[in-house]
C-alpha cells in the first residue's frame, strides 16, 4: 500500500494565524530605530510576522520592508503572526508601538 506523505495522520496541522492591529504614535512615523526594534522583538520568536500598511505587505524582520511602509502618525498596521510563538511575538511588537521613549518626543 502506498502512503502519500501530504495525507498521513502524522503531520501537524497548519497552525492559525494571530491577527492584532496596532497604530503609529510616534511623532517622527515608523523610523530606522523603531524599525530596528520590531526586528529585534520579531528575532526573539519563532514566529513569522507579517505587516500590512498602506496597501502592502512586508516581512516584520526586514528593516527595509518595514521602512518601506513609510508609515507616518496615525497610520494602523495589521500585524499578522504565525507560528508556536505567534502570541507572544504580537505582544512584543505591540509594546515597541507602544513605547515612546521621552528621547523620541519632540
Amino acid at each position: 500500500m502506498l502512503r502519500f506523505p501530504s495525507l498521513s495522520p502524522q503531520r501537524s496541522r497548519p497552525q492559525a494565524s494571530q491577527v492584532r492591529v496596532v497604530m503609529v504614535t510616534d511623532p517622527a512615523g515608523l523610523h530606522l530605530r523603531r524599525c530596528l526594534d520590531v526586528v529585534n522583538a520579531v528575532r526573539k520568536h519563532q514566529a513569522r510576522v507579517t505587516v500590512v500598511g498602506n496597501g502592502q505587505v512586508v516581512d516584520a524582520a526586514s528593516i527595509l520592508g518595514l521602512l518601506s511602509l513609510a508609515a507616518i502618525p496615525g497610520t494602523e498596521l495589521v500585524l499578522s503572526a504565525k507560528g508556536p510563538t505567534a502570541d507572544e511575538a504580537l505582544e512584543d511588537i505591540a509594546n515597541v508601538f507602544a513605547d515612546i521613549p521621552a528621547e523620541d518626543i519632540c
